[in-house]
């Protein structure tokens, strides 16, 4: 019977030809019958279930996943033997870990990782001091690194904590002014009325900026920030209220919402619903709601809310700037509108268009943002100062992160080659057994790594800790997720891979032959001179900082001192808040508890200050200036330099007179002596010298002009009878009230208000500077300390052999790093001298930078890095010549 040309029969389907091969070849031949046919079946019962393509592919997939790297290298060994007798012997390789007979494990294999973490961290806790101060040193340079990461995650967390935040858009204003274009991060409210009736529009959300306003309490003012806005404003955004109603923002004109923290810090609870309030210039209102404080930051901070329909009142009553109504107005006032989807966005900016407005002197235009997009911030949208940090200072934060990065790699680096000898055998005895360099440099590697997630662990909690005494870093929030750790344990990975990076590279290439001989013999590191250079560099910062510190501290000693001998504990301030204060001045001076009132806006130092333009000879300068009585001089027994004070009856409509002090008086004219009687053009008005007098002996000495000038005046200096503030004050306090019922007394004790005897903000900043700073370069001289004794152990050895005591030995380690810090102080105090002259321009001739100053600041930067170096050259006395010279 003849066969059909077609036969129905199903053929079998069959693997790949090209995957059979490659494990033919690969595979080792007791292993390729095994693993060939479970391959076989799992491919037939694949070709059942999803087809033959696919069950093609798998197999493909799955042969080359059976397959070892060692396979490979077994085939490779095969073939060198089939082919050693064509070619003529050669001598033995130098990496004898690499041959048909012996096979080294791959870097990347689990087994091999866990014995790497296993080694790291035995020789981590054999040697724990070096182990610590390898921690120490990157901890204190990953610490900025971790503020600044935090400060990053809070700036890219803002807002989001909103509500369908890619629904949410902010309406700009673009105003074209003589042909210049400026962007607003404000709209006018009348736009937000016309957008209401726009199809696509869900809600929109009018928010008035109306800024600081003090809301007055029995302790006195306290400024709080408004905003007015309406209930939309919760439906939009994702504030949440503790207590209260939203809808009474309609319902009640007079309906205040606090937030948490502005509640605790008004009232210390934040149950106080149904509490009034009064705020200056603004009215009583009543707490009726708590707004909760939000999750993350915001550009959008809110302090205290009040009513769109309160702020129209109030400018009926002409307290606020009148902008509801007004296009031009747009400067104060903000616009959110919630899409119906983020699709909507460019149909809005297209709708936009038909709103803009042309007013008298300029044209506007409306954009919409997304909210998103505010943060990070951009410096050419104005009136936008909480959109956070710009993305030109992220740019700066990142790179000091990278700056710090290689600042802690050049500690870790001058310490673990400090180590190298110890750590030289460890490398031979590996190599010789068969470990490659690639093996080597990954021990090393996971070594340096592991030192930075400690340093990690350690750094964190004490940067949350000292995040509340850092200035602006208390009020960061920011949330502790997934992205936000991955980041920081990256960031750590990354030190320590940079840190690590030239040691393991060093270390690794150590011949076994060499290391296990003469080790001693070995110069690790020919360009310690770097190392010096950057030591120098250094001690030359630290020193510069030191002097800042020292000459900082003394003046606030000196000035402490001056204020405490000058400034009598029985004087009190009353801000007179702009009102007239004489009949109040008037009847508090006749209050027995009181001795003198003078109205002042000077007190040794100036309380309040105004700049004006004063000509003399054809000279125009911008001087300060500040208004006195004219009592002040003679009551405060204060001695003129030349001329003499204001006469007792000084005319209160026109000026007729002017003191300076000595600084003024030297800047108008280089005789001093000579400016009393001439005459200066004041306000397109003559005013003649009348006296000079000595510069403040409290604070900065600036140029100054004393002037009467009543209608300036804002503050009333009253000095009391000893041991009886308690009942002056409330004396005071009770006249107060009753000239002014709507205003709360704002009375403080001068010298516990303005000088509370506190750190000076430039103590703090070079204080901290100057400690950072030191702690590195200690860090770093220790290593390159080490590392000399290290490589000189056989010279010492023959110098003690010789007759050298062991105080000549450490001498002679220690000398070299002694001129090191005295060329350091050769640079460092003229840099320090030079930004002390420029800080004395800012505070004053009281800048002490005399010779005691300097050899103090040097002094301790010298004794700080010579007992550095002495904790490592000490072991030169120690050194036992029998045992550094047996191997000779």
């Amino acid at each position: 019977m003849n066969k059909s040309f077609f036969d129905p029969t199903p053929q079998p389907q069959r693997p790949p030809r090209w995957a059979d091969r490659l494990l033919s070849w690969l595979t080792p031949t007791d292993l390729l019958e095994e693993l060939q046919g479970d391959l076989h079946e799992q491919f037939a019962q694949r070709v059942d279930q999803v087809g033959s393509w696919r069950a093609r592919w798998w197999y493909g997939l799955e042969a080359l996943k059976v397959i070892r790297p060692y396979y490979l290298r077994r085939r490779v060994a095969s073939l060198a033997n089939r082919q050693k007798d064509f070619f003529p012997k050669r001598p033995a390789a130098t990496r004898p870990n690499f041959t048909p007979e012996h096979f080294s494990p791959p870097l990347i294999n689990p087994d091999m990782i866990r014995s790497y973490f296993t080694i790291a961290w035995r020789n981590l806790w054999k040697n724990k001091l070096f182990s610590l101060v390898n921690i120490l040193s990157l901890s204190l340079s990953m610490a900025v690194g971790v503020i600044l990461f935090t400060g990053l995650k809070a700036t890219f967390d803002t807002d989001h904590f909103h509500p369908e935040l890619n629904q949410i858009v902010r309406v700009l204003t673009q105003e074209t002014k003589e042909g210049q274009q400026t962007k607003w991060a404000t709209a006018p409210l009348p736009l937000a009325n016309q957008m209401k009736s726009v199809s696509f529009v869900e809600k929109t959300v009018k928010v008035r900026l109306a800024g600081k306003h003090n809301l007055q309490t029995d302790k006195g003012d306290v400024p709080i920030d408004i905003k007015f806005s309406e209930p939309s404003f919760f439906d939009v955004f994702g504030f949440q209220l503790l207590s209260g109603n939203a809808q009474s923002l309609t319902n009640n004109p007079t309906t205040l919402f606090l937030t948490e923290k502005t509640a605790e810090r008004i009232f210390g609870s934040t149950n106080v619903l149904g509490h009034p309030v009064q705020f200056e210039n603004l009215g009583y209102y009543t707490v009726g709601g708590i707004i909760q404080d939000p999750p993350l930051e915001t550009h959008l901070p809110i302090e205290a809310m009040l009513s769109i329909s309160s702020a129209e009142m109030l400018e009926k009553k002409g307290a606020i700037s009148s902008i509801s109504q007004d296009w031009g107005g747009f400067k104060s006032s903000a616009i959110y509108v919630r899409l119906k989807s983020e699709g909507n966005l460019e149909q809005l900016n297209a709708t936009l268009q038909n709103y803009n407005r042309k007013l008298d002197k300029s044209n506007l235009q409306f954009l919409a943002q997304p909210i998103e997009d505010i943060t990070p911030g951009k410096i050419d949208i104005k009136n936008n100062s909480n959109a956070g940090t710009s993305w030109e200072d992220v740019k700066t934060q990142l790179f000091i992160i990278l700056s710090l990065t290689l600042l802690a790699a050049f500690n870790y680096i001058s310490l673990a080659l400090a180590r190298a000898f110890s750590r030289a055998q460890e490398v031979g005895v590996r190599k010789t057994i068969g470990a490659t360099r690639g093996q080597v440099i990954g021990q090393f590697l996971i070594e340096s790594t592991l030192i930075a997630l400690f340093a990690l662990l350690f750094t964190v909690p004490c940067v949350t800790i000292l995040a509340h005494y850092i200035p602006d870093m208390d009020d960061v929030t920011f949330s502790w997720d997934i992205p936000l750790l991955l980041g920081l344990i990256t960031y750590a990975v990354i030190t320590g891979l940079v840190a690590g990076a030239f040691p393991s590279w060093l270390l690794s290439a150590f011949q076994p032959l060499q290391v296990l001989r003469k080790m001693k013999n070995i110069k690790l590191f020919r360009v310690v001179a770097i190392y010096k250079a950057l030591i120098v560099v250094q001690f030359s910062v630290t020193t510069m900082f030191m002097i800042l510190v020292v000459i900082v501290a003394d003046y606030d000693r000196k000035n402490n001192a001056i204020i405490s001998s000058t400034v009598p504990s029985n004087v009190l301030t009353l801000d007179l808040k702009g009102e007239k204060y004489q009949n109040l001045q008037n009847e508090i001076s006749q209050l027995s508890q009181v001795e003198t009132t003078l109205a002042t806006n000077w007190y040794y130092e100036p309380i309040k200050m105004g700049k004006d333009s004063v000509t003399l000879n054809d000279k125009t300068l911008e001087i300060n200036y500040v208004s006195i009585d004219p009592r002040t001089i003679q009551t405060e027994s204060i001695r003129l330099l030349a001329g003499q004070n204001f006469p007792e009856n000084m005319p209160q409509g026109t000026e007729q007179y002017v003191l300076v002090n000595e600084a003024a008086a030297k800047l108008l004219e280089s005789k001093s002596q000579t400016l009393v009687g001439q005459t200066l053009l004041l306000d397109s008005a003559s005013v003649q010298v009348i006296g000079i007098i000595p510069n403040e002996i409290i604070g900065q000495q600036l140029p100054l002009l004393y002037r009467y000038l009543p209608n300036e005046i804002t503050t009333l200096t009253i000095k009391i009878k000893p041991n009886t503030e308690m009942e002056a004050t409330k004396a005071i306090q009770s006249v107060w009230k009753d000239h002014f019922p709507q205003k709360t007394a704002n009375l403080y004790n001068l010298k516990e208000y303005r000088y509370s005897g506190e750190i000076s903000g430039e103590m703090e900043i070079f204080g901290g500077c100057a400690l950072i700073v030191m702690i590195i370069a200690a860090l770093g001289i220790l290593g390159i300390a080490s590392y000399s004794v290290e490589t000189r152990t056989k010279e010492l050895g023959i110098r003690k052999i010789l007759g050298a005591n062991n105080i000549k030995l450490v001498w002679i380690v220690t000398k070299s790093f002694g001129i090191l810090i005295l060329i350091a102080g050769l640079i460092g105090v003229p840099a320090g001298l030079f930004c002390g002259d420029l800080l004395r321009k800012e505070m004053g001739s009281y800048l002490d930078l005399g010779l005691i100053n300097i050899s103090i600041a040097f002094g301790l930067v010298a004794i700080v890095g010579l007992l550095t170096v002495l904790s490592q050259t000490i072991r030169a006395g120690q050194i036992e010549p029998v045992k550094v010279l047996k191997a000779e």
